[in-house]
C-alpha cells in the first residue's frame, strides 16, 4: 500500500467520522424542514460510500496480512522442525487486547 492509498484511506476514515457526527445531531424535527430530506440522503449516501471504500481497504490488508503470515510462518515452522525446536505459538497469534 502506498502512501497516497493510505493517504485516502484515512480521508475516507474521517470523512465518514465526519457524517456520523453530522447524522448525530439530526432530529427528526429536522427533516421535516425543506431540504432537509435530501441534505439527509446525501449525507446517508456518503457515510456509506466512505465506509465501503474504508472496509475494502482493511479486506485488502488483512489479505495481505494473512499471506505474509502464512508465508513467514511456513519458513520458521521449517526452521523450527530442522532444530528440532519448539514454535512459540501455534496457529494465528493473538493482537493485543483481542478477545478470542
Amino acid at each position: 500500500m502506498n502512501e497516497m492509498e493510505i493517504e485516502t484511506t484515512i480521508a475516507s476514515l474521517r470523512r465518514l467520522c465526519t457524517r456520523l457526527e453530522t447524522l448525530r445531531h439530526l432530529d427528526i424535527t429536522d427533516l421535516q424542514l425543506p431540504g432537509q430530506q435530501e441534505h439527509y440522503v446525501q449525507t446517508l449516501e456518503d457515510a456509506y460510500a466512505a465506509l465501503d471504500q474504508v472496509e475494502t481497504t482493511l479486506d485488502k490488508l488483512g489479505q495481505e496480512l494473512e499471506y505474509e503470515h502464512q508465508r513467514l510462518g511456513e519458513a520458521v515452522e521449517q526452521h523450527a522442525q530442522e532444530e528440532g525446536a519448539t514454535l512459540l505459538w501455534e496457529g494465528r497469534p493473538e493482537a493485543p487486547g483481542s478477545q478470542r
